[in-house]
């Protein structure tokens, strides 16, 4: 079913961070076989065919990473993982990392920016200890990580020119449009630039 014929008034349901089995991992084919294998992610995005999971994830840890680094600085050095830091820190990075998004949104289709706030509102759960905002925390988690192994790589090599591989945070390029074409090819209208600082705002206030 394509976007054209989804309520656009219905709100994204909220949706719990997965329980792990020992030795599982979180991967992009696992979030989209359970957590937003619901019946609201499968109607808007076609069964995750017109839209894909795939470059939506890479977009949110593209903007995690931009993040990352602003506040890196100030995160205390013994705490390893970046969703065991302290709230106010996670706050103005999930707020730096929504500022980001938004200067990327001109440069996506309608549908896809779509997908993308309505997931990260899915996974707020901004009344569980446990399962809030975990959609984020999992993407900073993840280039946390990655930019982690990128400087030990270029450590050892002792090569500042090394560029990395696959999915490491140096080959990120805003936008994706190759991969899947969901770049939006015509100007954005004054409506549809609204409704995205709108969804915005929207997403800032909840966590306010």
């Amino acid at each position: 079913m394509s976007e054209s014929s989804h309520d656009s008034s219905r709100r994204p349901p909220a949706i719990s961070k997965p329980k792990l089995k020992e030795g599982q991992s979180v991967t992009h084919q696992m979030l989209e076989d359970t957590a937003f294998n619901h019946p609201y992610y499968l109607e808007k995005t076609g069964g995750w065919l017109n839209v894909k999971i795939g470059p939506i994830l890479r977009t949110i840890k593209e903007c995690s990473q931009v993040a990352l680094l602003e506040v890196e600085p100030d995160m205390d050095p013994y705490i390893k993982r970046f969703s065991d830091q302290g709230e106010p820190l996670q706050q103005r990075t999930y707020d730096i990392f929504l500022k980001r998004l938004d200067s990327l949104s001109v440069d996506m289709s309608e549908e896809f920016y779509s997908v993308i706030t309505d997931m990260l509102e899915s996974t707020l759960n901004l009344t569980s200890r446990r399962d809030k905002r975990w959609l984020w925390l999992w993407a900073m988690n993840e280039r946390q990580k990655a930019l982690q192994k990128l400087r030990i790589k270029k450590q050892r090599r002792g090569d500042q020119d090394d560029q990395g591989d696959g999915d490491s945070p140096s080959t990120y390029t805003p936008g994706y449009q190759e991969e899947e074409g969901f770049g939006s090819s015509e100007p954005e209208d004054s409506v549809q630039r609204r409704r995205r600082h709108l969804s915005i705002a929207d997403l800032m206030n909840d966590t306010q």
